[in-house]
């Protein structure tokens, strides 16, 4: 048997020396084997032309452990299964919050390394095949309720469907109970998710442009549900079967998730292209984002897809918490700030209109162009925010 697709092990020398030396296994010689002793780092180049990766790690030796990170943000998407000699239970756990795709044990066997990478690839695959021709989903959620992430959404989606692109742009209010993207966009929609979520199978792309209410920015909005509606009472197959037509009639799609995290919603922030985090310069937001971090973690979620947005800055000379302190509290670097700009936000959105409609140079309005810069590049790079 061979393997379909590139194969890289990076090993120790003992473990690379069994395997050349295996017999009944010719997928080896197609293998890229890299004898690499447990102290030394991946380089960019032990692993460019990989497609599964097999890394040999020791807990007890620091940097074989760190060589996972490393990889990581060498090749984001590249599938790697673990090998080490103890598999214990909490460990392999650890290793799969961590992205991990498998764990097999020490020392390699060719059989078994080769049918967890196959099942590795093809895992990989099937959701490679599912997402082709999708727009990117990108969730926003914050870090403290109130934290400006509403304003931040209308205005990013409106700036990206005002970029001379031609782009589609749509917003799914998805905080359910609370949510204000129609109101402070000044919309009076007729229908809403509900409609869409109680639909179900009838629910196509005909359907859910007759719910989507069009703001004269060029987005699209499917309000949150105007009765307020229990967190559990969302449906996590119906909603991703909403979002995943969403995704093939738009060019962008963004979610606005609810404060309050749920099973549902946590299974849609592992599943974005994107998530972009609100945060603020206080203490309580600093507190709780790096707490909701810190769950991204434990749950799988890939921190590399989390950027964070710093709002309300205070441009002043001695602000108390600057953004590379953020960066330092959060142990994550900042995406950008948010300039503070209240009363021209607030007059906007009384109105139904966006902070550019009512101040044409708003500081705010300024880096939120700033930011739609940014979506675009690294989407257009195949790189997530």
């Amino acid at each position: 048997m061979r393997f379909p697709a590139p194969l890289t092990v990076v090993a120790a020398s003992e473990q690379i020396d069994a395997l050349r030396a295996a017999k009944g296994a010719p997928w080896i010689e197609d293998a890229r084997l890299v004898p690499l002793a447990l102290h030394q780092p991946i380089e960019a180049t032990d692993i460019a032309q990989a497609s599964v990766l097999v890394l040999h790690v020791d807990p007890a030796v620091v940097p074989s452990m760190k060589r996972i990170a490393q990889v990581r943000a060498l090749r984001p998407d590249l599938p790697t299964i673990v090998a080490l000699e103890s598999t214990d239970i909490g460990l392999v756990r650890m290793l799969l919050r961590q992205g991990v795709s498998d764990v097999i044990g020490l020392p390699l066997q060719p059989e078994e390394l080769l049918q967890a990478a196959l099942a590795v690839s093809e895992t990989n695959a099937a959701p490679d095949k599912a997402n082709a021709g999708l727009a990117p989903l990108i969730a926003v959620a914050r870090a403290l309720g109130g934290g400006g992430a509403t304003t931040l959404v209308t205005h990013l989606a409106a700036a990206l469907a005002a970029d001379g692109q031609n782009r589609r742009v749509c917003i799914v209010d998805l905080d359910i109970q609370f949510g204000r993207v129609a109101e402070v966009l000044g919309l009076q929609p007729r229908r809403t998710l509900a409609d869409l979520l109680e639909a179900h199978t009838r629910v196509d792309d005909a359907f859910l442009k007759s719910v989507a209410t069009a703001h004269a920015s060029g987005v699209d909005v499917i309000a949150a549900p105007q009765d307020i509606v229990p967190l559990e009472a969302i449906d996590v197959e119906k909603l991703r079967r909403t979002l995943e037509i969403a995704r093939r009639e738009y060019d962008y799609v963004f979610v606005d998730t609810p404060s309050n995290l749920t099973h549902w919603s946590l299974s849609l922030l592992s599943e974005a292209q994107g998530v972009l985090m609100v945060v603020e310069q206080s203490l309580a937001s600093l507190r709780q984002a790096r707490r909701r971090l810190d769950l991204f973690d434990s749950v799988g979620i890939d921190r590399q897809m989390v950027s964070v947005i710093v709002n309300r800055v205070e441009r002043r000379l001695f602000s108390t918490i600057s953004l590379s302190d953020v960066a330092h509290a959060l142990n994550h670097d900042v995406l950008c700030g948010l300039q503070l700009d209240l009363q021209n936000i607030g007059l906007a959105q009384d109105q139904g209109l966006l902070v550019g409609d009512v101040r044409s140079k708003s500081p705010y309005a300024a880096d939120i162009r700033k930011l739609t810069g940014m979506i675009q590049q690294r989407f257009a790079a195949g790189v997530q925010p």
